[in-house]
């Protein structure tokens, strides 16, 4: 496992300036923020009593009542051992945060405090030195780009147990959500150093179950 040093190099994040393509309106209703913690206070007394298991899985319920199937995890577009690249959309992420704040003391617990994000997150965490370097992210619908809301991906300074530095790029890039909604083909494009590309497709099937 990589530690990573206190320091980085930070980098500009550039974004073409050449036209292209907003994500199209969103024509379906997605969960808002209201919606969601309106069902975590449900969950919430259902589970009086309960540990925080049940609260999730509570929720998980009304949230599938409401929105409909969607997949309990991440969606991992590269899941190894030196490298994981997930895709998040907001429920995913405000459950991850959620699931966070539940393993804190009791007395500690703010639900109504859990951070919200309205956009789709794509992460990209290197696990180790010599993992393949993920320099930039590119996300295309219908064949049309799409520009990222903003990006914290960026060159980082990793130490290894033994010593060994490197440097490596981490961080999110978010997107509207609007972009991942089923109907056209979404193409999600890893740009790594010295290598080919990682890309990955995304189906309707797919793209529904993210929540």
């Amino acid at each position: 496992m990589v530690n990573r040093n206190l320091w980085g190099v930070v980098a500009i994040v550039w974004l073409p300036t050449a036209a292209v393509a907003e994500a199209p309106p969103n024509r379906h209703r997605p969960l808002t923020e209201g919606h969601v913690r309106a069902l975590v206070r449900q969950a919430a007394r259902e589970s009086r009593g309960g540990d925080a298991t049940d609260l999730v899985l509570a929720l998980d319920r009304r949230v599938r009542d409401a929105a409909g199937d969607f997949d309990a995890l991440a969606s991992a577009i590269v899941k190894r051992e030196d490298l994981l690249v997930t895709v998040s959309a907001p429920y995913m992420t405000f459950r991850r945060r959620l699931i966070d704040a539940l393993r804190l003391p009791e007395e500690r617990r703010r639900l109504d405090r859990v951070a919200w994000s309205s956009m789709v997150i794509v992460d990209v965490e290197p696990h180790r030195l010599g993992a393949p370097d993920i320099e930039s992210v590119t996300l295309t619908r219908a064949g049309r780009l799409v520009r990222p809301v903003y990006s914290t991906l960026r060159p980082m300074t990793f130490t290894s147990g033994t010593g060994t530095r490197g440097v490596m790029h981490q961080g999110e890039v978010h997107f509207a959500t609007a972009a991942f909604l089923p109907g056209q083909p979404v193409v999600l494009a890893l740009s790594v150093a010295g290598g080919e590309p990682i890309v990955h497709t995304f189906d309707d099937a797919s793209l529904a179950l993210l929540c």
